[in-house]
């Protein structure tokens, strides 16, 4: 786990292309130490991503790039992507409608479902020697929603869409494409027959198209991982944290709460041993607050209360005897 003194927190500042320049002067100096650079919100465009472009390309200790919210081109952009040798965070988007409609092809139900098989692809994964950790699993998360909110999906095509974004998602770790196509052909086999390996790569590469830069995004677990280091959460808190993010990941109605707001609700309840983990302790709140940068009465409250219900609705339905896919 990264050192938080080596994380450098600097979004909106105004620090603009100048700025931009200075730091990535700072990046490649020898001796560098820096493991996060936060610089969302910052008017930078496309000078100041090509200075940071270029430093990225040397040797640094950089392993996360927050640039979401600058008014940067699709160019400044792809050559941030291309020269990156570690996590880069180009857009952000904040929430969406939940799964209301009957009209859908997809409806909550469905999708809880589709999730649930996405936790069992993941973490089965570690068994074939690919990549397989919550990170990759909310990236899989976090592609799977915005295809759906970009393009209709058919019921047997499902199965299909959450395969290719594990795919899509996999290859931000930077795996080789040999081993890409290994992914793709392992996935084919999780569905059992559904498709096949050369359907999961064309649909994974419809995803990339699809999504653009939208596929460089922070999901609830990365801004989990930073308020754990941040506010130093105990193992034992975070491991409930993230079981509450994994709970709501899988319910379609907090997908109206940003990713920011759902990793801080969930740590707020891991730290809180009120039954609603709202009244938080100072001690912690603040620092929370500050670096989730979400409205404790609009935003953080409410989602703490509905997903501390989720958790309750859930312990009842397993000591019912009802346990079942995360409540799908």
């Amino acid at each position: 786990t990264p050192d938080r003194s080596r994380e450098l927190w600097l979004g909106a500042n105004r620090i603009g292309d100048a700025g931009a320049a200075a730091l990535a002067g700072a990046l490649g100096a020898p001796g560098s130490a820096i493991s996060l650079l936060s610089l969302h919100d910052n008017c930078i465009g496309d000078a100041g991503a090509q200075s940071l472009a270029a430093a990225l390309a040397g040797s640094t200790m950089l392993r996360q790039l927050d640039l979401w919210g600058n008014p940067t081109s699709d160019l400044g952009k792809q050559a941030i992507a291309d020269s990156a040798r570690c996590e880069v965070f180009l857009e952000l988007d904040q929430a969406a409608e939940p799964l209301r409609s009957p009209e859908l092809p997809v409806d909550a139900r469905m999708r809880c479902i589709l999730f649930d098989w996405l936790v069992d692809v993941v973490r089965g994964m570690a068994h074939q020697d690919f990549p397989s950790s919550d990170r990759l699993l909310f990236r899989a998360f976090r592609c799977v929603d915005a295809y759906l909110a970009s393009r209709p999906v058919s019921k047997n095509q499902l199965q299909l869409t959450g395969a290719a974004c594990v795919c899509a998602a996999a290859a931000l770790e930077r795996i080789s494409s040999a081993r890409l196509e290994e992914l793709a052909a392992v996935l084919a086999f999780w569905t059992d027959g559904a498709c096949g390996e050369a359907e999961v790569r064309s649909m994974a590469a419809s995803v990339r198209q699809v999504l653009g830069f939208r596929i460089y995004q922070p999901t609830a677990h990365t801004f989990l991982e930073r308020y754990r280091r941040r506010l130093q959460v105990t193992d034992q808190k975070f491991w409930l944290a993230s079981y509450l993010l994994e709970s709501s990941a899988l319910d379609a109605s907090f997908l109206k709460f940003p990713p920011q707001g759902l990793a801080a609700a969930a740590v707020a309840l891991s730290l809180s041993n009120l039954p609603l983990g709202v009244q938080m302790q100072s001690t912690w709140r603040n620092a929370l607050l500050h670096y989730a940068r979400v409205d404790l009465r609009k935003e953080l409250a409410p989602c703490t209360v509905a997903m501390s219900h989720l958790h309750a609705d859930q312990y009842v339905q397993w000591h019912s005897g009802g346990g079942g896919a995360g409540g799908c």
